[in-house]
């Protein structure tokens, strides 16, 4: 019975070492990726923003109502070179009176994820007197 065991152990063994490894694949290592790519942007205060995705050349504009954002794109092709880009402009309606303005203060987070790993971010303040600055992150992939 042992003889019969290590006999099948050797077999697969054998069999286990004749398979090709990844690197064996005739893959490109250089060649393109296919990966899902998330856009997602945050506030600390519910607003309307416009919001521009950009992939290489494609790009999508999304009006707002209610913040958070998030946007993914599946099964997208990335090569070194590739392109992304998040743009967020504050959109909201806001009332003024001789009394003062009902802006608040907030913080805006834009987020580039690859495969669910964050690639890109950077976190803008936001005040009545910069609230129509375009704020923006990009990554070109090596």
């Amino acid at each position: 019975m042992k003889k019969i065991l290590l006999l099948v152990v050797l077999m697969c063994s054998i069999n286990y070492s004749c398979l090709p490894d990844d690197s064996d694949s005739g893959a490109d290592p250089d060649g393109p990726v296919i990966s899902n790519i998330r856009f997602e942007v945050t506030t600390t205060r519910n607003t309307a923003a416009i919001i521009t995705t950009t992939i290489n050349n494609d790009t999508q504009t999304d009006e707002v109502e209610n913040l958070p954002f998030s946007l993914t794109y599946a099964q997208v092709e990335i090569e070194s070179g590739t392109y992304f880009q998040l743009t967020f402009l504050e959109n909201g309606v806001y009332n003024v009176t001789p009394e003062g303005s009902s802006w608040t203060d907030y913080t805006a987070v834009l987020n580039i994820y690859i495969d669910e790993v964050l690639v890109r971010t950077d976190i803008f303040n936001v005040n009545e007197d910069n609230a129509s600055t375009i704020r923006e992150i990009d990554l070109t992939v090596n």
